[in-house]
């Protein structure tokens, strides 16, 4: 019997099953990973910090520090709109706005010193028409405005206390829509933005109400 068959045929197996291997492994190299990827993101997401609201950051500070000087030049108009407006809505809505801006300034001055963080009051600034050091926020008003709205008397307190607090109003949500307070992270905080932003836009319909009745 010719063993020449028996040979083709064992040289056909082995060059088949040598083949077979050789494209199993270039078949492993080159096969995508999806697997190993979609568990590295998911790794990677899992990993990601998540924001604690019972912590603060450098944006919750600085938010705070605006705040306070911010509040408190409201506090001033407020305060002598109560005194000498001549019409009882304009007096009520002021004295409401001087207790509610104290209230806030108070607040975030206590967050401040908690934190062992640093922060200045308006009355640090140097009163100075046009100083570079004086705070210029979104909404607040010039030292001449104030200064107008001191000496002003009858109706004219009226109507500049109402101009200066719409515009002081409208600063802060100003300053909210720019985005940048979006990263605040204490929950506390966030709260009291919420809430004065939301206060606030009401007030802003009553005094623009009250403009209307009185001309």
């Amino acid at each position: 019997m010719s063993t020449k068959p028996l040979f083709i045929t064992l040289g056909i197996v082995v060059t088949l099953v040598f083949t077979g291997a050789i494209l199993g492994w270039w078949f492993w190299q080159n096969h995508p990973a999806s697997a190993p990827k979609a568990e590295t993101a998911q790794n990677t997401n899992t990993n990601e910090k998540t924001a604690d609201p019972k912590e603060h950051n450098y944006v919750d500070v600085d938010f705070a520090r605006k705040m306070i000087v911010h509040s408190q030049q409201g506090v001033q108009i407020a305060d002598m709109a109560k005194n000498k407006a001549t019409d009882d809505g304009v007096r009520q809505l002021a004295n409401s706005i001087s207790t509610e801006l104290s209230n806030n300034s108070k607040q975030y001055s206590d967050w401040l010193t908690e934190w062992n963080e640093t922060y200045y009051n308006l009355s640090d600034f140097p009163e100075m028409e046009g100083h570079d050091m004086y705070p210029t926020h979104p909404g607040m008003a010039s030292l001449g405005d104030l200064n107008a709205l001191e000496s002003a008397d009858g109706k004219s307190v009226d109507d500049l206390f109402l101009r200066l607090m719409i515009a002081h109003h409208e600063g802060v949500i100003e300053m909210e829509d720019g985005g940048y307070f979006n990263k605040m992270q204490f929950g506390e905080m966030i709260s009291l933005r919420n809430e004065t932003l939301k206060r606030q836009a009401d007030e802003i319909q009553t005094m623009k109400q009250l403009q209307a009745n009185g001309e």
